[in-house]
């Protein structure tokens, strides 16, 4: 039984009367996302208590190496210091003890890039659990496993959100929704998706060299944590399927023409030597663009014929050419806003905005439950 766990500084609470109460499981807990969400989620749990009734605890938190677990919740600052290390069968075990508990509602908050954990989501939906991901993996993955995860989530009736994985934090996914529900018709989606490659390339523009810029966002922790993600465009291939299939667009992987900023096959370690070889070209092709009064960015769009990222140059007075370093732009074309399309900008890289985001669709899916008391 979990219950033989020593506590990790209980955060001991009174009960309070007609609080909707939600367990949170935080995967990637000492992540650099996990750590930024548990400040953020200690911070606001009081006054989400008092304002909006959410006794939102963190039952359990973990990552590869360790696991903590408490029946009355943690601290969430306090896994920094007090995590067990992680047994061969704690997660086994905490699964089987949440899918055993009865009228408490339990919500996997992911804020890892694993694909092991998003092998699990179809087990967690059906077993009642709700899910915040800032996991991208599992909604890119094939059309049907995609499907078959809003159909869990339907078919359960349990909350399963992922805004933050394109985007960040800007509301763009649920607001995308809401136009297909009303009936408007998307046409097509266009966009700078990628926070990572918007910060590079503006420091670029900015006389930055290229793999000093690159040095620089990771450092920032605005890329993923192996940076040729972002260079090679798989991260944003991840990002623009997850759009396109939320816009009503039936896409496969396959159905995308990818050319990437950047296309190594070298270890982690090795990057920045490695990308120095390209620095005179990336100068002497920036250098061109910004005497034709242009910029270069990268591009992502889809529509029901398929979807596209490159790299183009535009007018530097092109909103895409005008975005803050790290920013993002999504045009939506739709049946009623066609010759004005929809647009939606913020930004789209870092630690503490994707936190945040995170922490939106944490609350969004715990009133997700309230409205059904």
């Amino acid at each position: 039984m979990l219950a033989d766990y020593s506590p990790v500084r209980i955060q001991a609470r009174d009960s309070v009367v007609d609080a909707h109460r939600v367990d949170l499981v935080l995967i990637g807990a000492r992540g650099k996302v996990g750590s930024a969400f548990r400040r953020q989620l200690g911070n606001r749990q009081p006054a989400l208590l008092s304002e909006a009734n959410l006794d939102l605890r963190l039952l359990a938190g973990f990552d590869r190496r360790g696991f903590a677990f408490d029946t009355h919740g943690i601290v969430p600052e306090s896994i920094d210091e007090h995590m067990p290390e992680r047994g061969a069968d704690d997660v086994e075990r905490l699964m089987s003890h949440v899918g055993r508990r009865g009228g408490v509602r339990t919500l996997v908050v992911d804020c890892t890039a694993s694909d092991e954990i998003a092998d699990f989501y179809p087990r967690l939906l059906m077993g009642g659990m709700g899910i915040v991901a800032a996991n991208k993996r599992a909604n890119a993955r094939s059309l049907s496993s995609y499907r078959d995860l809003q159909h869990a989530a339907r078919e359960r009736g349990v909350p399963y959100r992922y805004e933050t994985t394109v985007g960040s934090a800007i509301p763009l996914l649920g607001p995308l929704r809401d136009l297909r529900l009303r009936g408007e018709r998307v046409i097509s989606v266009q966009g700078v998706l990628s926070g990572s490659l918007s910060y590079i390339l503006h420091r670029m523009h900015e006389g930055c060299l290229f793999s000093a810029a690159v040095a620089e966002a990771r450092a920032l922790g605005y890329t993923e944590p192996d940076p040729m993600e972002d260079l090679r465009a798989i991260d944003l291939s991840r990002k623009l399927l997850v759009l396109a299939r939320e816009a009503g667009f039936a896409m496969e992987l396959e159905d995308l023409v990818i050319e990437p900023f950047a296309d190594l096959d070298i270890a982690t370690d090795d990057l920045i030597p490695a990308l120095q070889v390209a620095d005179a070209g990336w100068k002497a092709r920036i250098a061109s663009a910004l005497e034709q009064g242009e910029r270069w960015v990268v591009l992502a769009e889809a529509s029901r014929e398929g979807g596209r990222i490159n790299l183009r140059r535009v007018p530097a007075h092109s909103s895409f050419a005008q975005l803050e370093p790290g920013q993002n732009l999504i045009s939506i074309r739709t049946e009623l806003q066609d010759r004005m399309p929809l647009c939606v900008s913020g930004p789209g890289a870092g630690v503490e905005i994707t936190a945040a985001g995170v922490l939106s669709d944490v609350v969004a899916a715990a009133a997700h439950w309230t409205r059904q008391d």
